[in-house]
């Protein structure tokens, strides 16, 4: 909805009337109620956190205030100190949302002292007020009186704090200490921590302290050498290097201590307070670590079904215990299950007698989706349905992996007897509702179709018994003999369809087996000898032309027609490299160059460029240099999901900070800034990758050795093998590589 003159012209101060309430609790609160009341934002003494589009109308002080104003909560603090601080951070906001929005300097609205009834249809002659002076001046809609008595308990009122918007708004300080704690909360086996927040301040260093809650005293400090590029914060606060405030680490913490954290900025490179330091102690974001403990006994995947035996000494009395299966990559929930605590009289004595140790085991067997890396994580939790709400406590069991990852076909079987060609095996698809399976007959040396034939998809109990409890996975097989020409080297495709007669109207997917080939001949019967044809008259033969010197046949070469100078410049200075690279480590250089133009489209992308970075690996825990952080695409990975960043590319580019919001299905696709692996050149992404896909594993197996050469055979199958793998997502990745390597040669490479 619009502002009345089609953008704000005040700001309305509200606070939220109760004692002892939380900025999170509130905000909850008020999405939940909507519909009666809904502000811009909200701020208490560490956090001002905006929850609506400001360029928007939103609903709390009535038919006239809503016109005009953005509107902010107060929290009630209860200390001069946190209340100065909260004041402060409104301020400093409130100018530079009267500067954003061209609202002038600030100039306190006119408002009487006892309640009026004054037409709505007014327009403001200032843009600033309080909720209590838009009620006064217009009754008739709100009787609200925020938040004088609340300001009046620290002797202070609108007058000020106008005068203080002033200051802000004139420029008068720019440098300030500010900062906040976004998240904070123990990792591995408790005695660490993940802290992400940020903490502007210009001063040179930057330290994190662990400090102990009861006594104030430092327990430890660790310096941010890198910061976190935070374009959020920059889109606040417009001073100079305010994105590189950002912090995100993991600190080793002293089991059994409350403890809270403090940022430091100073100008001593120790992290001391030598020639003055900018403190900010997040000492309402208290956390008291323990010592949970945990093993994993036994782990195994049968079909889709894992099943575990492990315990987890959480240190203290939860009601609930709960299995999640995690995504080992991105962290991820994949599924969970509430599971029995079994008494473990063996932990109890490994542990010494520990309190309710005994009461640790946990023996369970849960669904999990296939092609995934998976962690295990055990929770203890007083939610009935294993969320976090009333207390929990985490373990995961990080050494220990299990892939899930599964063939989704196989030929079993392929023979020839003269020109029959017999086939045996299966190929399932997640969609599972394709009407026809066609088996094709292809030509090895041309990959064109030799002959086809419609077929009925078999049942495979072995294969639903291998693939677990998926939708189709009985209905897979095939089992077949085909007439084909003779004398021909032939491979196998699978397709289902839509299509009666086999082509793709109405939607299709297929898979081939390139790697099995059979050579089809014939047994011709001998023809009877023809009589012999009375000879012609011999012709007078023609003198001999001198014969022609043969000339050498020419190698094939890489063909790049169609591509600009830049683009032929920067293949021809990489491709020497990535040949002798692949070839040392047993992999195809077509596929590492094609993959490089797709990724880095031709070395010219923003992250090639700025970071030398050819393949989009991202910086993730493991990575220990130089990081560039980019706007990337991600996409949804089930219905409804939560997701914090930009819808659209172009909201991601403009410096507005990041907001949490809800798409409704899977599969869809959003922006967020993420850390990407920065090289000091490209021939160091190129050996990365070689690490990547000689090294990562699934666990006890590599997880791409199906793209080795030695393994793949040709560069075909390691495409494919790629993409099997999990490389990318794209259901075409791998015709993709093959394409653009058949059409700029790059086959010559290997």
């Amino acid at each position: 909805m619009n502002y009345d003159d089609g953008k704000p012209k005040m700001i309305i101060i509200h606070e939220i009337g109760v004692d002892g309430g939380t900025i999170n609790g509130s905000i909850d609160y008020m999405v939940r109620t909507q519909d009666s009341a809904f502000v811009h934002a909200f701020v208490d003494d560490s956090r001002l956190i905006t929850i609506a589009d400001k360029s928007k109308k939103s609903w709390g002080s009535g038919g006239y205030g809503n016109r005009y104003g953005i509107q902010i909560e107060q929290m009630r603090v209860t200390s001069k100190a946190a209340f100065y601080k909260q004041i402060a951070t409104l301020a400093n906001w409130t100018a530079q949302q009267m500067k954003k929005y061209d609202m002038g300097a600030p100039k306190l609205m006119s408002s009487p002292s006892t309640p009026q009834r004054n037409d709505l249809s007014t327009k403001p002659d200032g843009n600033l007020a309080t909720h209590k002076m838009i009620s006064y001046k217009y009754n008739q809609t709100t009787d609200h009186v925020d938040p004088d008595e609340y300001w009046a308990r620290f002797g202070y009122d609108i007058n000020q704090f106008r005068d203080l918007v002033a200051t802000y708004y004139n420029g008068n300080q720019v440098q300030q200490n500010v900062g906040h704690l976004d998240t904070l909360g123990i990792t591995g086996e408790g005695n660490t921590i993940k802290v992400r927040g940020w903490h502007y301040s210009p001063k040179k260093y930057e330290f994190l302290f662990i400090m102990d809650a009861n006594t104030g005293k430092e327990i430890s400090r660790q310096q941010v050498i890198q910061p976190e590029i935070r374009n959020d914060v920059k889109s606040v606060y417009k001073y100079n290097n305010a994105e590189k405030s950002g912090f995100n680490k993991v600190l080793w913490v002293p089991r059994g201590k409350t403890i809270y954290v403090m940022s430091r900025k100073t100008d001593d490179p120790k992290g001391n307070d030598s020639g003055g330091a900018d403190d900010i102690r997040f000492a309402s974001n208290v956390i008291k670590t323990f010592s949970n403990r945990g093993y994993l006994n036994s782990a195994s995947l049968n079909g889709n079904t894992l099943s575990m035996r492990a315990w987890f000494w959480a240190g203290q009395s939860y009601k609930y215990q709960f299995v999640f299966a995690l995504d080992a990559t991105t962290g991820k929930e994949l599924s969970r299950k509430a599971a029995n605590i079994e008494t473990r009289v063996d932990v109890k004595r490994a542990l010494n007698n520990l309190t309710n140790s005994e009461k640790s085991g946990v023996k369970v067997q849960l669904a999990v989706p296939i092609d995934k890396n998976i962690k295990i994580m055990i929770r203890r939790t007083n939610d009935p349905k294993g969320n976090e709400r009333g207390g929990k406590s985490d373990y995961i069991f990080g050494g220990k992996t299990i892939s899930s990852y599964k063939s989704k076909f196989n030929q079993n079987s392929l023979s020839v007897a003269g020109t029959t060609l017999s086939t045996r095996g299966w190929f399932w698809t997640q969609q599972a509702t394709y009407k026809y399976q066609y088996i094709f007959v292809m030509d090895k040396n041309t990959n064109q179709e030799l002959a086809r034939k419609l077929t009925p998809i078999l049942n495979r109990s072995d294969v639903k018994n291998y693939l677990g409890n998926l939708k189709g996975t009985n209905q897979t097989g095939f089992d077949t003999s085909i007439k084909v020409p003779d004398n021909k080297q032939a491979y196998i495709m699978v397709r289902r369809t839509n299509d009666p007669k086999g082509n793709g109207i109405g939607g299709y997917t297929e898979i081939s087996f390139p790697n099995k080939v059979v050579k089809t001949k014939a047994t011709l019967p001998v023809k009877p000898s023809q009589p012999v044809k009375p000879s012609q008259p011999v012709k007078p033969s023609q003198p001999a032309k001198p014969s022609q010197p043969v000339k050498p046949s020419q190698p094939a070469k890489i063909d790049l027609t169609g591509t600009n100078d830049t683009q032929k410049a920067w293949f021809n200075a990489l491709y020497a490299s990535a040949q002798q690279l692949a070839k040392a480590n047993d992999l195809f250089p077509s596929v590492m160059m094609s993959q490089a133009i797709a990724e880095s489209a031709w070395g010219q992308s923003e992250l090639a460029k700025t970071g030398n970075n050819l393949f989009g690996v991202k910086a993730d825990p493991s990575w220990t240099g130089a990081v560039v952080n980019r706007l990337t695409l991600e996409n949804t990975t089930a219905a409804n999901q939560t997701v914090t960043g930009y819808r659209t590319e172009a909201e991601g580019r403009a410096g507005k900070p990041a907001t949490t919001f809800v798409l409704a299905n899977k599969g869809t696709p959003y922006y967020i800034y993420t850390g990407f692996r920065k090289y000091a050149s490209q021939s160091e992404s190129l050996r990365d990758y070689v690490t990547k896909i000689k090294t990562t594993v699934n666990g006890s197996t590599y997880r791409y050795q199906g793209a080795w050469r030695s393994k793949a055979g040709s560069y075909q199958n390691a495409a494919h093998a790629l993409k099997l793998g999990g490389y990318a997502t794209a259901p075409d990745y791998a015709t993709n590589l093959t394409n653009r390597i058949e059409k700029y040669k790059l086959y010559v490479l290997d």
